[in-house]
């Protein structure tokens, strides 16, 4: 007791919501669903589940050794374990449901064209899933609230005119739909955090609501998995493409590291080349510059170590030759999107980081300006400039690199149009 409240930690907490959360769940399907499954759908989705635990577990239990481990395993980052299990779960429900189209020529055609709108619809967010693509979508909360509603409703449809036996997997589609998106939208709506107290209780440190977010969205997905491989079960394909299955996850994760590829064929295609050496093991290839009359386009290829390039920082400043001074910058984290984790923290990818900075109106015209960049690196709780060590481009000092310059048109009424 401390003030009067029961103290109690945060991760005690986190375990009575899983228990609560996956008990009543996961027994209900093992008595009701999985028996009416396949026997290669009932290793797939036991799989699945074992292995969502699993990452849960690690998720709460480790205690990272580094930076590097810590972006490995944590629930609320992209790029890592989690998300790529996550990513595999989902894309794995979208590609068994085409399948499922292709082969339940028995159905009518609505029954088959909705398992083709459902796949598609996994497949689209196994891709969000792993790399954020719903950041990039202004007010996507709303967006995907109308397509979950319309997923819902297209469910609900094809199930009043399906025979009855196969509601079932309608109405665990229906909930597994309700759990993820009461983890995707529901809670972030949500404090990202409680200090101190929470209710009449006190916390001994901070709870963050990400972890009933990530489990919530882990479990529903889950449980559409379960209805998309009954649904699949019903259908009874050949026996070869039952064995197809559990190739699957594997070709997903082989693509989610084609992926991290694609810089270095556009560093090969669509960059300037550049050798510019960074502190810490920073190396930039290759850069392109778009100007426009509001903004300044800006690509960057980078690599470095993956333990290396964690908490670093980047700044593009457009520097006035005359005075010296910036009259515009961007100061941003780089994006880790085309970096793949599990290849270990010596892997060195290329890293692609697409960014604008914009022109203030009072930018000066008829002057040139300088397009330098910065990298920084948060060391003893300060930002410190990382020195540049060897480039191949002018620099401002030793720890900025000029990568251009531009030049500002005046309009006919001697202001930037």
């Amino acid at each position: 007791m401390n003030n009067g409240e029961l103290l109690v930690s945060p991760k005690i907490l986190i375990y009575i919501f899983l228990f609560l959360l996956y008990v009543p769940i996961v027994l209900t399907s093992y008595w009701k669903l999985i028996p009416r499954l396949s026997l290669t759908a009932k290793r797939i989705a036991s799989a699945f589940l074992a292995a969502q635990i699993l990452v849960i577990a690690v998720a709460l239990e480790i205690r990272p050794a580094s930076l590097y481990e810590r972006q490995l395993w944590h629930l609320d980052t992209e790029w890592n374990i989690p998300s790529t299990l996550a990513s595999t779960q989902l894309a794995l429900g979208g590609s068994i449901a085409l399948i499922t189209a292709w082969f339940a020529k028995a159905q009518p055609a609505r029954q088959r064209l909705y398992l083709v709108a459902i796949g598609l619809v996994f497949l689209y967010l196994a891709r969000d899933e792993y790399f954020h693509v719903h950041e990039d979508i202004h007010n996507w909360k709303r967006y995907y609230a109308a397509g979950g509603v319309l997923v819902a409703a297209a469910t609900a449809i094809v199930a009043a005119r399906a025979p009855q036996r196969t509601w079932i997997w309608h109405l665990c589609l229906l909930t597994g739909l309700a759990i993820s998106a009461a983890g995707a939208i529901g809670v972030e709506l949500m404090p990202r955090r409680a200090c101190g107290t929470l209710g009449f209780l006190g916390l001994d440190r901070c709870l963050y609501f990400f972890w009933f977010e990530e489990t919530l969205e882990f479990l529903g997905i889950w449980v559409t998995l379960l209805a998309i491989l009954g649904q699949f079960s019903d259908t009874a394909p050949p026996p070869r493409i039952w064995r197809l299955l559990y190739t699957l996850p594997a070709i997903w994760i082989f693509l989610l590291f084609l992926n991290s590829l694609v810089p270095r064929l556009e560093l090969q295609h669509l960059a300037q080349p550049a050798a510019i050496q960074f502190e810490t093991g920073i190396h930039l290839h290759g850069y392109r510059i778009d100007s426009g009359e509001e903004a300044v386009h800006i690509r960057l290829y980078a690599s470095a170590r993956q333990l290396d390039y964690l908490g670093v920082r980047y700044s593009i400043h457009l520097v006035d030759q005359v005075s010296g001074e910036s009259v515009a910058s961007l100061d941003t984290w780089p994006r880790y999107q085309h970096s793949f984790w599990l290849l270990g923290p010596n892997y060195m990818p290329i890293y692609r980081h697409r960014r604008e900075v914009k022109i203030p109106p009072q930018a000066p015209t008829n002057r040139a300006l300088w397009i330098a960049l910065t990298f920084w690196r948060r060391e003893d709780r300060e930002w410190v400039r990382q020195e540049v060590l060897a480039s191949n481009h002018q620099l401002l000092d030793n720890t900025q690199v000029i990568l251009g310059e531009l030049a500002l048109p005046a309009s006919d009424t001697d202001g930037r149009s």
